[in-house]
């Protein structure tokens, strides 16, 4: 596998590319990788990556492009509940690897975390969302939104907005997915589930409450396995490469 960095467009001039410290010591320390290596590099904003072969410290040269794997056509928005450290790390890691476009954390009235991260714990997860997208060949990095009470949330959630309720028991997925949806909100709550209270406001606001079946799942695994199974349902979790 041919390892992926994320770059500025300030990087790259000419085609010759100027790795950071951070990125160097990666390549050069951690990976091994010494001059006549290859490795990609991609922008965030091309939809293609770059092939570079290491040429000395911390520089590389462009040797071609190769395409990304296509970003899904839904536009797919989840409101995880926020969780402790390292349970929430791991969901914003799967909804990057699945394709999610934003994540906004959520304070609802069960979350044992209710403090928005600080500077340091938002950069990290910013971090994380670098790293995966790097991992999983995407070219985007997910938007990371603050952190919004769910009643903000709820109301100001885009498209069609799915909720995972533990207590609704008829509605599944594919019945709130019937029709087509350029833009779809999920919701999941935190180890407490969402209260009934919530779960009423969600309906009032247009929100459609689903079952996700009758096994219980921690909300670590109910938050990208609710966006992969989106994506499936509406035939956009294994998207060809765009031309």
């Amino acid at each position: 596998m041919t390892h992926r960095f994320l770059v500025r467009p300030d990087q790259v001039h000419d085609g010759a590319v100027a790795f950071s410290t951070q990125q160097w010591h990666q390549i050069e320390h951690v990976l091994r990788l010494r001059s006549g290596d290859s490795v990609r590099i991609f922008d965030g904003a091309q939809s293609v990556d770059h092939m570079v072969e290491l040429s000395g410290t911390a520089v590389g040269r462009v040797k071609g492009t190769c395409p990304q794997a296509a970003e899904p056509k839904t536009r797919l928005v989840v409101y995880p509940a926020l969780l402790q450290r390292d349970k929430f790390e791991v969901v914003l890691q799967k909804l990057t690897e699945i394709g999610a476009a934003a994540i906004v954390p959520v304070v609802t009235e069960r979350s044992l975390v209710r403090e928005s991260p600080d500077e340091r714990r938002a950069a990290r997860w910013q971090s994380i969302l670098r790293e995966a997208t790097e991992q999983s060949g995407r070219g985007r990095v997910p938007e990371l939104r603050p952190g919004v009470p769910f009643a903000q949330a709820i109301t100001h959630a885009e498209g069609t907005v799915v909720m995972a309720y533990e207590r609704e028991l008829r509605r599944n997925l594919k019945q709130a997915l019937n029709g087509t949806h350029q833009t779809v909100s999920l919701f999941v709550g935190p180890e407490g589930g969402y209260s009934a209270d919530e779960a009423d406001c969600a309906s009032k606001a247009g929100a459609q409450l689903i079952t996700l079946g009758p096994r219980v799942l921690r909300t670590e695994t109910a938050s990208p396995l609710l966006a992969a199974l989106v994506l499936y349902e509406l035939g956009d979790l294994s998207s060809a490469v765009d031309d």
